[in-house]
């Protein structure tokens, strides 16, 4: 019988309901992962300068300057921020991705540990675990104002879309790199490296970095601090950007710079944001409460797997607008998880983060075997239906396409055995745990073959569908033609196997059990609670892993790549009247600093008894 190309996609060999073919379905127990520090010597770690270390110790936002009595409980030389054609970028030691640094692959090799990647390559595809094993839990936002209208307790489209690194085949182990496919430069990411010098040196040796200064900027003396930390078969790298002794644990935190609203939402012309200003605590314009609120939404989750990675207590954020910096906030691990957790003991956020690196290296252990000692570019997705399940697809590549960096195939290749952590429940009933996995199972696949339905029949749609007259935007002359041209441009230069090249994917599935009972997801968790968790990889058939990647792929395309339709034209709205906000903002700011040059800087010291 010969079936049409939709029937063989659509085709499944699971039958509902039998335990003919048993499901591999392992399980694991929080108390038996360990993530354990590496005992790596490190340079002297930096401290915060100007008496920023206040900030450390008192909750809310601290102000640069009291909006009252125009006193700057700072040092004004922190306010206006030297522009970034003025800095020497040059001066500041090159940051190397995880497959560039020799001494984390040789730590790695010394090891014996498989895979290793830094926070920034890994925080990204750990975030969907957060998902999966949450069941996508809202976001707490209890200690917004009612001030604030209508807060979403869901995370941005951005921040959920699909999610993608290279596994890159390094002499024997494999390191992770970030898919910069759609990264794309902007002002926030080389201001981000400035202002975090300028809170860590005094003011003498930051004006050394200006250009046009004739003095040589200072050597970065031992270079950069990291955090090495292993679980399983992986070694993370954290770089520590800040330390002070009398904070808890390791008294190391990061260091995060915040830009405001108006610089995010349009950061190719960040000409004309910055002139918008933080005035108030609380409100939904020109305030820190919203510029709080936007974070927990979009980097709040990322900021605290970073700071687990590397056995950090907190993030420091220094809110700006590019051109001055208005206020500084300490938020510890217990207020990040508060947001993301809804409770502020960390043992829930702790465990889970050990589970997300132990399905994180499951997961690549049936990558590598799929395709062994390849580089190979990995997609994640947690999608929420009918059943909550994770997509995983690895695609080799060569080292040229991953990066344009040559493959280096004359090591000797070793492969490490996995790790398997499987904690069996004596007396359980097995019978009844296969039904019960068998139906999550069916749901998945039937989630799947909606996915693979809605794939094929985009596709017939694209092919009968005319082409359209052009439209064009009276606000932004961007036409709806131009939107999608570089959109499809795009997404054909990340595209470099065609649907019948090597592919291999799996779904993820998982179940909660917390004190032997199942939940969809851990609420109120204590540190004497039991936290076990079931997961079941499934492979995905041949005939639909190709549309269903394809799908993945240009679901990521759609939500984070350049000229995106929705930026051109649906957020025309808001940006006009932030644009308004800020040019109202730029005049309230020059008739400020006219007052400031008749009445003088008046810098906050202690006065009276005991001074």
């Amino acid at each position: 019988v010969v079936m049409s190309l939709k029937d063989a996609m659509l085709q499944d060999g699971h039958v509902k309901g039998t335990l003919a073919e048993r499901l591999q379905v392992q399980s694991v127990n929080a108390q038996d992962l360990e993530f354990k520090p590496i005992d790596v010597p490190i340079p002297p770690i930096p401290m915060l300068s100007y008496g920023l270390d206040r900030v450390l110790f008192n909750p809310g936002v601290y102000r640069l300057q009291d909006p009252r009595s125009r006193v700057y409980n700072f040092d004004p030389y922190l306010e206006k921020i030297m522009k970034v054609n003025e800095f020497d970028f040059s001066a500041l030691e090159e940051y190397k991705t995880s497959s560039q640094d020799p001494d984390l692959l040789a730590i790695t090799e010394r090891l014996g540990t498989k895979f290793t990647g830094s926070t920034s390559s890994m925080s990204g595809i750990l975030q969907h675990f957060h998902y999966l094993l949450s069941s996508h839990r809202g976001l707490n936002h209890d200690m917004l104002s009612r001030a604030f209208p209508k807060p979403s307790d869901k995370f941005s489209k951005i921040t959920q879309a699909p999610n993608a690194v290279f596994l890159r085949w390094k002499n024997g182990v494999y390191a992770i790199d970030a898919d910069k496919a759609y990264d794309t430069p902007n002002i926030m990411s080389w201001l981000g490296n400035s202002l975090e010098k300028l809170l860590t040196v005094e003011k003498d040796d930051f004006e050394r970095y200006r250009k046009s200064n004739p003095e040589k900027a200072p050597e970065e003396l031992g270079g950069r601090c990291f955090h090495y930390s292993s679980q399983g078969n992986f070694l993370m790298r954290s770089q520590l950007d800040a330390v002070d002794p009398r904070l808890p644990g390791s008294g190391v935190f990061d260091l995060k710079t915040r830009a405001v609203v108006s610089i995010r939402m349009d950061h190719q012309q960040y000409e004309k944001g910055s002139g918008y200003q933080l005035r108030y605590d609380h409100g939904q314009w020109e305030s820190f409460e919203r510029e709080f609120y936007d974070m927990t939404r979009a980097t709040m989750l990322k900021y605290s797997l970073q700071v687990r990675m590397g056995r950090m207590d907190g993030i420091f954020v220094a809110y700006h607008n590019i051109e001055r910096i208005f206020g500084f906030q300490y938020l510890s691990l217990p207020d990040l998880d508060l947001v993301l957790h809804g409770q502020s003991d960390t043992c829930l956020g702790d465990q889970e983060f050990k589970f997300s690196i132990h399905l994180l290296d499951e997961a690549l252990q049936k990558a590598i075997e799929k395709f062994p000692e390849q580089t190979l570019r990995l997609h994640f997705l947690t999608k929420s239906g009918k059943s909550e399940f994770m997509y995983i697809f690895a695609e080799p590549v060569t080292d040229a396409q991953a990066d344009e960096i040559q493959a280096t195939n004359k090591a000797l290749t070793e492969q490490f055995e996995r790790e398997v952590v499987g904690i069996g429940r004596p007396g359980s009933d097995e019978q009844g745990l296969q039904a019960e996995w068998q139906n999550i199972q069916h749901r998945v696949d039937e989630e799947v073959k909606d996915d693979n339905s809605e794939s094929i029949e985009e596709a017939e749609e694209n092919e009968e569908e005319s082409e359209d007259s052009e439209e064009l935007d009276e606000e932004t002359d961007t036409t709806v033609e131009d939107v999608k041209s570089q959109k499809q441009a795009l997404g054909a230069m990340t595209t470099w196997a065609t649907s019948n090249g090597p592919l291999a994917g799996w779904t993820l599935a998982i179940r909660n059990r917390i004190n032997g009972k199942y939940v969809s997801r851990p609420e109120g968790l204590a540190p004497n609670d039991n936290w076990s968790v079931e997961y079941h990889l499934n492979e995905l058939p041949e005939h639909s892993v190709w549309s269903l990647y394809n799908k993945v792929k240009d679901e990521r395309s759609k939500s984070i790549g350049e000229q995106r339709e929705s930026d051109e034209v649906g957020l025309q709205f808001y940006r006009k009247m932030i644009h308004k906000y800020s040019a109202a903002g730029r005049a309230w700011r020059d008739q400020q600093d006219e007052i400031e040059n008749e009445t003088g800087q008046t810098v906050y010291e202690p006065f009276g008894p005991g001074s």
